[in-house]
């Protein structure tokens, strides 16, 4: 495989790329200040079986936890490392960061159905917007054109939405990105037929006007994968389907409406304060309607209201809401109160251009969803920003 690496100045530079290096027994961190000179400590490292910690320096809660705890002192690790080798954290959107340890054979086995999946594309070239201190990153942005025949691999820091559209101009083309560089590139005025090209995104589900909308303007085609740093790859969907089809080898389930997976891509430990051993199947924190093999997202167990007897998913509403002019993003948190009894109420944070009145707001939630009282408040900020995997936060 050969990396072109793009500068900011948008100058290049080609590397065949050395995979034999020496390795200690200790866990190190890879923190490097972009993502040439990571790609070419890790892939090393990686394949002669150093054992590697990933997360974002700029995370403040996770650089301060790694400069205070020496991983290679908690306890268990030794028998954790035995076989497994890479440490990757949660986001921490719901709290602090889960570590997930992850084994050779965990990454290359969740690799090896991808590879089954984009074969038919021909893929000669792969360009990646992603972060690769996410497992997804590593996974699909690394280790997957690893195992693909005669690639290049293009990769930039910060790609703004053109410069991705111009890179996979090429026919046979993967990119690996998020629903945000998806978004972004509907909302640009180019056109082209990017038919021979495919595109894979994951960390939140795409709206279905979005993939639309997309693959109208230009004739290609999407692969969403969901899964989380825990559970490696679940599920996938092409283009607009509204059911998520399990990966080859994950074996699914329902406990309570929760999605429960058995699979060999599953962390068997975590880091939560202490190392834990997860058992299986492990149940997540996705309610689903399941049917076989395939289910349909209804979204995150904290992310769903249930108002008489109906589910109705906070990432639902926010779609909704980012359809009112004026309105660049929202954001829909549940805030749970003693006086509301079993009632939820929705706390509503826009970035807009000028205030919305809350009648509209009520106006446009009950075209979707009919006569449907929810209560929501309203507050507004200058700036909902994406976290680097393209997850919208508000610090």
């Amino acid at each position: 495989m050969i990396l072109e690496y793009i500068y900011a100045d948008n100058s290049r530079q080609k590397v065949d790329l050395e995979l034999n290096i020496q390795t200690t027994k200790k866990w190190i961190h890879i923190n490097k200040k972009n993502k040439f000179e990571f790609i070419k400590e890790f892939l090393p490292l990686y394949f002669s079986g150093q054992r590697i910690v990933l997360f974002d320096a700029n995370h403040t809660q996770l650089l301060k936890f790694y400069q205070e705890n020496d991983i290679n002192n908690i306890a268990l690790v030794d028998e954790v490392s035995v076989e497994h080798n890479l440490l990757f954290f949660t986001s921490g959107s719901s709290g602090f960061p889960i570590g997930a340890f992850k084994s050779k054979k965990n990454i290359e086995q969740e690799v090896l159905v991808l590879k089954k999946l984009v074969d038919k594309f021909q893929i000669k070239k792969v360009v990646v917007s992603v972060p690769f201190v996410h497992i997804y990153g590593v996974i699909a942005g690394l280790i997957l054109p690893m195992y693909l025949d005669d690639v290049e691999l293009i990769v930039k820091d910060d790609f703004l939405p053109y410069e991705l559209l111009q890179e996979s101009n090429n026919k046979y083309t993967l990119v690996i990105t998020t629903p945000v560089f998806i978004k972004a590139l509907s909302k640009t005025g180019d056109t082209r037929d990017l038919s021979t090209n495919l595109f894979i995104c994951s960390t939140g589900p795409l709206h279905v006007d979005d993939i639309s909308v997309f693959e109208n303007k230009f004739n290609t085609n999407i692969m969403q994968i969901f899964g989380s740093t825990e559970t490696g790859g679940i599920a996938y969907k092409f283009s607009s389907h509204e059911k998520w089809s399990g990966l080859d080898n994950v074996e699914i389930s329902t406990c309570k409406d929760k999605l429960s997976i058995n699979s060999p891509f599953v962390s068997q430990y975590i880091l939560n304060e202490h190392i834990v051993e997860l058992e299986k199947p492990f149940v997540t924190e996705d309610i689903v309607e399941l049917a076989g093999n395939k289910f349909s997202l209804l979204g995150r167990g904290n992310k769903i209201i249930k108002i008489a007897g109906k589910r109705i998913s906070a990432l639902q509403i926010e779609s909704i809401l980012e359809e009112i002019d004026n309105v660049s993003k929202a954001l829909v948190e549940l805030v749970y109160k003693k006086e509301l009894l079993r009632s939820e109420q929705i706390l509503i944070t826009l970035e807009a251009s000028q205030k919305i009145e809350k009648k509209l707001i009520k106006k446009k939630i009950l075209q979707y969803y009919g006569v449907l009282s929810i209560p929501f408040s309203v507050q507004y900020v200058d700036t909902i920003k994406y976290s680097a995997m393209g997850k919208k936060i508000l610090f």
